[in-house]
């Protein structure tokens, strides 16, 4: 519904109109116009009741633990959109509005329900478009750098979380199935693509940090030794920490 904002004919209504009324997306004097013909509809204050049973059912429920690898990718999308500027965080229902605008009234009211419940916010990048579902994601590659590698030492490598995150450099490690395999040897388990990755000098050896997620706001730092990790050496791990919120 673009435009000149009418209001709906019905009944009957959609259940997908119906949740955005219950949901409060509907610009305002279209709501107002809409909801007493709703309630006064057998049918369609039915519908209304049920969403009102679903909010308090999903009030009710206990807290739930964000997954680790959604945690993951949004520490990775904080972390890209914080190097040209700081990523706005909007509610779900402003971001629905704004689609709404853009693309007329459309169905999901009950997911928008139910997600408001669970304070569901979403960071929102500047111009970030998400690639089509049936393209394939792009190899990961080096990012060669005249520069040379962060020397640290051992108590510092918290300290390059900031430049390695992001980066997918393997350096000597050449290809994500070496990391695996040095991974394996350590026995450090790790699905994905890891949140950064860059050659370092750790205290004057030539070395591998990758970054793995650890929980939201936490990183795993696993630092390689190129010459010597493989899928059967433990040795080839030269540094193991978890650095973040605790």
């Amino acid at each position: 519904m673009t435009g000149m904002e009418r209001v709906p004919m019905g009944p009957p209504w959609s259940v997908d109109l119906i949740a955005d009324l219950h949901a409060g997306v509907l610009p305002p004097e279209v709501a107002a116009q809409l909801r007493p013909r709703v309630e006064a509809d057998a049918e369609a204050s039915e519908v209304l009741r049920a969403l009102d049973a679903t909010l308090e059912d999903l009030h009710s429920l206990p807290p739930v633990p964000m997954p680790d690898h959604v945690a993951a990718r949004i520490n990775a999308a904080l972390a890209a959109e914080a190097r040209p500027g700081i990523a706005p965080v909007v509610s779900l229902n402003e971001a629905r509005k704004r689609r709404n605008r853009r693309l007329g009234m459309g169905g999901g009211g009950v997911l928008v329900a139910a997600a408001a419940a669970f304070g569901i916010v979403l960071a929102v990048s500047p111009g970030a478009q998400q690639p089509p579902a049936n393209d394939a994601a792009p190899a990961p590659t080096s990012k060669q750098s005249e520069a040379p590698p962060l020397a640290l030492k051992r108590d510092e490598l918290g300290s390059a979380v900031g430049e390695v995150l992001g980066a997918q450099n393997y350096g000597p490690l050449e290809t994500p199935d070496r990391l695996t395999g040095c991974l394996k040897g350590g026995g450090i388990t790790s699905s994905g693509t890891p949140l950064g990755i860059s050659p370092i000098d750790l205290e004057g050896k030539s070395a591998v940090m990758a970054i793995l997620p650890a929980g939201l706001g936490k990183y795993r730092l696993v630092v390689l030794d190129p010459a010597t990790c493989g899928p059967d050496r433990q040795e080839g791990v030269l540094a193991d920490t978890t650095v973040g919120q605790r």
